[in-house]
């Protein structure tokens, strides 16, 4: 259906406001799959990229479309797939790894085995026949041991493009909520009006206080657009700010727009995540991005 560390200045919490959708323009570039660096799912994404060490596997291989985006398939033995995600480490060689705040939450370390095995994974179907190839899996979503970032190192921004669909407010409020209360992350910035804000809008800082009632009004308090998808003014904009979380709630064309920022910021050695939040009102998104 569609398509860090000073900012501008900015409103106050209580000016935000809904709004409606600009004109529609042109798609950007499609590629054949959208990026997801989430540690508790796709549409829940978690702070401080998750720590994964290498899938035990026959072997890997990477394929492209148009030239640009990589898919990462690692197969093994009865037929066994895992279409696996982009991560830092690929191209970001002895990553310095942390203990993730979570450990020290007495709301979650008191729970035996939260974390998340580095081998999970999901099948992409449940009920198989006795002699039929594993099939294709999918990397289990959740919070790892380890992260990649510590807490006071992270800026994060969060960005909603294409048409509006139910929950969005509440989508920003929940990244905003667990960056502060889970990961201890102070610094979120909202990028005001979808792709093109990211070079042409001024900024909204966000703060639990600020957001603590947006998930009651409609719309999404950050504004969306269609189009304006310029991938090396998103990038120079990302890097000029400091920014190292990119959080980006949209549909299948937003993803697709998602994937091409990763591979501009995987081509300039930026240790930066891009996490894709899927989010349609035409049911549109393939179950393998939503696990």
């Amino acid at each position: 259906m569609d398509s860090v560390a000073l900012s501008s200045p900015s409103p106050s919490p209580s000016s935000l406001k809904s709004r409606f959708l600009q004109k529609p323009s042109q798609n950007s570039k499609q590629l054949s799959s959208s990026v997801s660096f989430s540690s508790s799912s796709s549409s829940s994404s978690s702070s401080c990229s998750d720590f994964r060490s290498p899938t035990k596997a026959i072997s890997m291989a990477a394929a492209s479309n148009n030239g640009n985006s990589q898919r990462k398939i690692v197969t093994g033995p009865a037929g066994y797939v895992l279409e696996d995600v982009p991560h830092l480490s690929d191209y970001i060689p002895d990553l310095p790894t942390y203990p993730n705040p979570l450990q020290d939450n007495p709301a979650y370390s008191v729970v035996k085995q939260y974390f998340v095995h580095v081998d999970d994974t999901v099948p992409q179907k449940v009920v198989v026949h006795k002699d039929s190839p594993r099939g294709t899996h999918f990397r289990r979503a959740g919070p790892r041991q380890k992260v990649y970032f510590e807490s006071d190192e992270v800026y994060a921004c969060i960005v909603t493009c294409g048409g509006l669909c139910p929950g969005l407010n509440t989508v920003i409020r929940e990244i905003v909520y667990s960056l502060y209360y889970m990961y201890g992350v102070k610094r979120v910035l909202g990028i005001d009006g979808g792709y093109r804000g990211f070079y042409a809008k001024n900024t909204i800082a966000l703060t639990p206080k600020g957001v603590n009632d947006i998930h009651k009004r409609g719309g999404t308090v950050l504004g969306t657009s269609r189009g304006g998808h310029d991938t090396s003014k998103i990038v120079d904009s990302i890097q000029d700010r400091g920014i190292n979380q990119v959080y980006i709630i949209g549909g299948d064309g937003t993803q697709k727009g998602a994937s091409v920022i990763y591979e501009e910021v995987r081509r300039r050695g930026l240790k930066v995540v891009v996490a894709g939040i899927p989010k349609t009102i035409d049911n549109d998104i393939p179950v393998p991005l939503l696990t």
